[in-house]
């Protein structure tokens, strides 16, 4: 059976998380210009819980963000909800799972591929929190709809690879400094 302390701490942890990501869904909403780095950055209160691999607290973390986000900023949590909270538990548990064979490493990027096309068809599709101005991006205007279409979701998996990298190394990183405050 687990502490009081223990249990404290990882409530503490939870907390911590939630407040540090629910800060940044609301500077997002707020600084419209830094939303995508806001949502980004939201990451950051999740990964707080799983440094220390306290994995339900920090999918509790990742649910009190996303409530309490929604009643601040309504719609506009579904960026969060997509490509943040929730996300960033499942990328970590399967970078946990899945780092020990080729072929589930592959397996895994093939899984955030077509997560990452799901998230694109949603934000451009269905609500459009993706919005391109054709008119600024002049050379855009020779695409048919299909190939703009396909284009920008090439580029979005792209960058959503690249966040998924800076995810992995933000973890790393969270967890060695978690692990030198705790020697302390």
């Amino acid at each position: 059976m687990r502490s009081s302390k223990d249990i404290g701490s990882r409530i503490a942890f939870a907390g911590v998380g939630a407040a540090i990501s629910i800060v940044f869904i609301v500077l997002g909403y707020f600084l419209s210009y830094v939303s995508l780095s806001c949502t980004v950055l939201t990451s950051i209160g999740i990964l707080l819980p799983l440094s220390k691999g306290y994995y339900k607290e920090a999918v509790l973390a990742a649910v009190v963000a996303g409530a309490v986000g929604f009643f601040i900023v309504n719609i506009k949590i579904v960026p969060y909800l997509m490509a943040s909270g929730p996300y960033v538990v499942l990328t970590i548990v399967l970078q946990l799972k899945f780092s020990d064979k080729t072929w589930k490493i592959l397996l895994s990027y093939i899984l955030k591929l077509g997560y990452s096309a799901l998230v694109f068809w949603i934000c451009y599709s269905l609500i459009s929190v993706i919005v391109v101005d054709i008119n600024k991006l002049s050379f855009l205007q020779t695409f048919s709809p299909v190939a703009l279409y396909l284009t920008l979701n090439v580029v979005f998996s792209l960058a959503f690879l690249f966040y998924d990298f800076l995810l992995l190394k933000g973890y790393e990183f969270i967890k060695e400094r978690i692990k030198k405050i705790g020697r302390r």
